[in-house]
């Protein structure tokens, strides 16, 4: 069994993540209880490889050549390629078709969000793909596995997708796992996890120390934002992780593999307070001393908790992501149905602040049925806070999501759109709104963000931006744009 996270694709001007992927880790851990596996991530393996598409986007990772000698080299008898996003699924689709037309004898397996809401479309695009696995998969597939060999059981699966006679056969995913604690900690260690540390760019490009990784303690979401695909894909039912079981993992880290800070990935790491404290009271007493961040963002509200917030702070905690998404209280209520209170989320902010941690905040524009006034209502939003810095991204429709097929039912947004190159930079076009007015609101939340935060407090200021501005990767992705223009 070989699991295999492909190449990535971004701006040109970006930084190139390279983080361990822990869809495919989790799986690993699962797999080898039984089964010889051999977990290779395209992307800090072939770090150096780089190519620019049609469209001016950065490819990079190993060649698709580089990946079959390696599966030669293995030979395994089943092979699941990861496609964490839409972005991602051409680069996936390819190497499935490649993987089938040099070794038709390999069976192929892929998921994550994107094949999970569209398995129909996925095989249609990829006919060398023999199953997809729906959603969670640590219990479906290992059941496909044993399904293989004993060549049935395949239709009792949850959660599967496959290829019946020429026919495309659903089981939608309707299990997931109650107790997390009984899903094994990522196998990490199949993984060049020096690699990782020496490479530095992590979600979102910034940490505090080098040797950081990614942390999930939860799964699911019990909200209903018309945007977000996670609450679908992972359950309406928020699972949690108990305190002992996230603990005992970060002690792993910290002893093994000299883990210093860590990066909270969960969709609600502070849905339950109470939970959320003990777990920062525990890496206090055990004297981790790990820098954490949220890099996923955390809804605004849970941290107006002054208790709360000093936990953060003595556990390590230096700076939040505030997920407030829109500026406009019409669009939040009856557009995107998060529920952000911005009346009070000013006041909440300083508060953070006030603790010593610093705040970032996601906005997004370009919602269906917004109009011009109500992104200028976002960026003045977000200028006038007291942020560190904004984050202003064009929406763009996910799988999965109310907004994509409303946006598919008005014909703002064709299903092919997902597969273009530059899905990535594009979102669907609202009255009134040009691509050059997106461009001047994004530079325009982000320099007042950049100027204040400056103004505040120079010092810290530079300190944290002085190393991510020399690092030689940033000199890199500028000489990729002169490239490409």
């Amino acid at each position: 069994m070989m699991l295999i996270g492909p190449n990535y694709i971004c701006p040109p001007l970006h930084a190139k993540p390279a983080m361990v992927p822990v869809g495919i880790s989790y799986l690993a851990a699962v797999l080898r209880q039984n089964y010889e596996v051999r977990l290779m991530d395209s992307i800090v393996e072939g770090y150096a490889y780089e190519r620019v598409t049609e469209d001016g986007l950065l490819v990079y990772g190993l060649t698709e050549e580089m990946i079959l000698k390696e599966i030669e080299n293995f030979g395994p008898q089943v092979v699941g390629v990861g496609c964490t996003f839409s972005g991602m699924f051409t680069l996936m689709s390819s190497l499935v078709q490649k993987i089938k037309q040099t070794f038709p004898e390999i069976i192929t397996v892929t998921g994550g969000p994107h094949t999970s809401f569209l398995p129909e479309d996925t095989f249609h695009r990829t006919p060398g793909l023999d199953y997809i696995i729906l959603g969670e998969g640590e219990e479906s597939f290992p059941r496909l596995l044993e399904a293989i060999q004993k060549g049935k059981g395949i239709e009792e699966i949850d959660g599967l997708a496959w290829k019946d006679n020429g026919s495309i056969r659903v089981n939608p995913k309707t299990k997931f796992i109650a107790d997390l604690d009984t899903i094994p900690f990522p196998a990490r260690d199949l993984l060049p996890m020096e690699k990782y540390f020496k490479i530095n760019v992590p979600f979102l490009f910034y940490s505090k120390n080098p040797r950081n990784l990614s942390f999930i303690t939860s799964r699911g979401c019990p909200f209903k934002c018309r945007f977000c695909s996670s609450a679908n894909h992972w359950g309406r039912r928020i699972r949690f992780r108990s305190v002992e079981n996230v603990l005992a993992e970060m002690g792993e880290l910290v002893n093994r593999f000299g883990v210093k800070e860590l990066k909270f990935e969960d969709d609600n790491l502070m849905a339950n307070p109470s939970r959320a404290k003990a777990i920062f009271r525990g890496m206090i007493e055990r004297k981790f001393n790990l820098k954490w961040n949220m890099p996923n963002g955390v809804m605004i509200k849970a941290l107006d908790d002054d208790e709360l917030l000093h936990l953060m702070k003595e556990s390590g905690c230096y700076e939040v992501i505030l997920a407030f998404e829109s500026g406009s209280q019409y669009v939040l209520d009856n557009i995107i149905h998060k529920p952000v209170d911005l009346a009070k989320a000013p006041d909440i902010t300083r508060k953070v602040r006030d603790h010593g941690i610093d705040t970032l905040a996601f906005f997004i524009v370009g919602f269906p049925g917004e109009t011009k006034e109500m992104i200028r209502q976002t960026v003045n939003y977000a200028k006038n806070l007291p942020l560190d810095k904004i984050f202003l991204w064009r929406f763009n429709p996910l799988p999965g999501t109310e907004l994509y097929e409303e946006s598919l039912a008005k014909g703002l947004f064709k299903q092919e759109d997902l597969y273009r190159e530059n899905y990535v930079l594009t979102g669907i076009q609202i009255e009134g709104m040009e691509d050059r007015l997106y461009w001047k609101y994004f530079q325009e939340a982000y320099s007042a963000s950049i100027i204040k935060s400056f103004l505040r407090a120079p010092i810290r200021f530079i300190k944290r931006y002085y190393k991510s501005f020399f690092k030689l990767e940033s000199y890199r992705a500028i000489w990729r744009m002169r490239k490409a223009l």
